[in-house]
């Protein structure tokens, strides 16, 4: 016991010293990547009954119910669960429209043409099943004897692997093709409590990567951000400073940190987790660049290794958003871009009061402002609660029309709590909609951004 306490206030002891050094926490991230199989253009899916062998081995059986025999039986019991599980497995990818099998009998019997409603075939077929069961002696403790004893443990083991394909029916191409073997096993003290083999086949999940080999995926990854073991107290306390603001989530605080302790020490580890703080925020082209530029001003290979997997990442997004992902909807789009231009100009500290200009779009205004302050709140930027400004604004802004000046703005964003306001409305109908985007900075009383006439406000 004092071993483990004493190891435990060592670990601590370390920890904390690494973080006082400069050494920032880690950051996890959501990272996209394309499916293991190209199934680019495949939309509709018929997933077919899963094949197995007859009992005594041959020629797979084409059907998944109905072949006598005790291991025949078994055989498409597994190949029926096999089937569902693969429909699951493939519905919550939720990126295609599943056909039915029986759909795809029909077709055929009737004569028609099975690729005029089904892109790909999902099939799959059993190829062994193997199962033992064993026993051995073994002991456990008696607390009635205070005394360990002999006792016999029986085991049930099986072996499952099956192989499944995805093949696109217009041309019969194969898009992949994969074996998956698993295994399960049970041990009891007494036989009769071993699970059946039934269960345990169940148990082997072997199609659990049907999901990654068919459809778009995300995983996490953790970044590891460069510590500083700079003796200059001052630059350490700034690291120090920014590392807080990565602890604490606020990414947009952590960047501006890290970049002006760039800008004034020259330092490779300030800028290589600025480059981090990009890629957390959504922005791998900036995060690339930064690397690069982090590479080229120092050398450092590490720099130059990240440089390179940002530029992958990029290539690996751009397949996956214009290869897999349904067109996006220009209210969308303007969201993105809106958020963008105006966290580039937010003050570090910003607390932000989204006032929503009426009219007829105001359900298109709300939806903008809403996706804006959720891009927001990811980022680190404080927003003020709706909820706490709602009788400033039925005060001064119930009649937003236009006649409402920026000195009327101002004051009730003093009153709100807020540094900086952006009034988001909508003009024009129809096919000339555009978003009016404006941020004012209260503290300056100027207006610090206002959108443009380019197509990229057009909704």
């Amino acid at each position: 016991m004092k071993i483990e306490l004493a190891w435990g206030v060592i670990c601590g002891l370390f920890f904390a010293a690494l973080f006082a050094g400069g050494c920032a926490p880690g950051v996890q991230l959501r990272v996209e990547r394309a499916p293991n199989w190209n199934t680019s253009g495949v939309k509709r899916v018929a997933v077919m009954p899963f094949e197995y062998s007859r009992s005594g081995g041959g020629k797979p059986h084409m059907r998944a119910f109905g072949h006598g025999g005790g291991r025949g039986r078994e055989e498409a019991e597994i190949a029926n669960f096999l089937t569902t599980a693969a429909l699951t497995n493939i519905k919550q990818t939720n990126h295609f429209t599943l056909i039915s099998a029986a759909e795809v009998e029909r077709l055929r019997s009737g004569g028609e043409s099975v690729g005029n409603h089904v892109d790909a075939l999902f099939t799959g077929k059993i190829m062994s099943i193997e199962g033992r069961d064993s026993s051995y002696i073994g002991q456990r403790y008696d607390t009635e004897t205070k005394q360990n004893v002999d006792v016999t443990y029986y085991v049930r083991e099986v072996t499952l692997t099956v192989s499944y394909s995805l093949e696109r029916v217009r041309d019969g191409s194969l898009i992949g093709i994969a074996t998956r073997t698993g295994t399960a096993s049970d041990t009891q003290q007494d036989s009769l409590s071993l699970k059946s083999r039934s269960r345990l086949l169940q148990e082997c999940r072997v199609l659990g990567g049907i999901g990654r080999d068919l459809a778009p995926y995300s995983v996490y990854e953790t970044r590891y951000l460069m510590g500083e073991k700079t003796k200059d107290k001052e630059l350490k306390a700034k690291m120090k400073n920014a590392a807080g603001h990565v602890a604490a989530g606020s990414y947009r605080l952590a960047l501006n940190a890290y970049m002006k302790v760039y800008e004034e020490y020259g330092n490779l580890a300030a800028v290589y987790n600025a480059a981090i703080m990009q890629e957390a925020l959504g922005d791998l082209q900036a995060a690339a660049e930064l690397m690069e530029r982090a590479s080229g001003d120092t050398g450092n290979p590490k720099a130059a290794s990240e440089t390179a997997r940002l530029n992958r990442r990029i290539q690996e997004q751009a397949t996956v958003d214009s290869e897999y992902k349904e067109a996006v909807r220009p209210v969308d789009r303007v969201i993105v871009y809106a958020s963008d231009e105006a966290l580039k100009a937010l003050p570090p500290d910003a607390k932000v009061w989204f006032v929503r200009k009426d009219g007829a779009e105001r359900g298109l205004v709300d939806a903008v402002a809403d996706g804006m302050s959720a891009a927001f709140i990811r980022s680190g930027v404080t927003v003020v609660d709706r909820e706490n400004i709602a009788l400033i604004e039925d005060e001064l802004l119930l009649q937003m029309s236009g006649s409402v000046s920026d000195s009327d703005l101002l004051r009730a964003g003093n009153q709100a709590g807020a540094n900086t306001i952006i009034t988001i409305a909508v003009t024009g109908t129809g096919s000339m909609r555009r978003l009016q985007m404006r941020v004012l900075d209260v503290e300056k009383g100027t207006p610090i951004l206002q959108s443009d006439a380019g197509g990229k406000w057009e909704l």
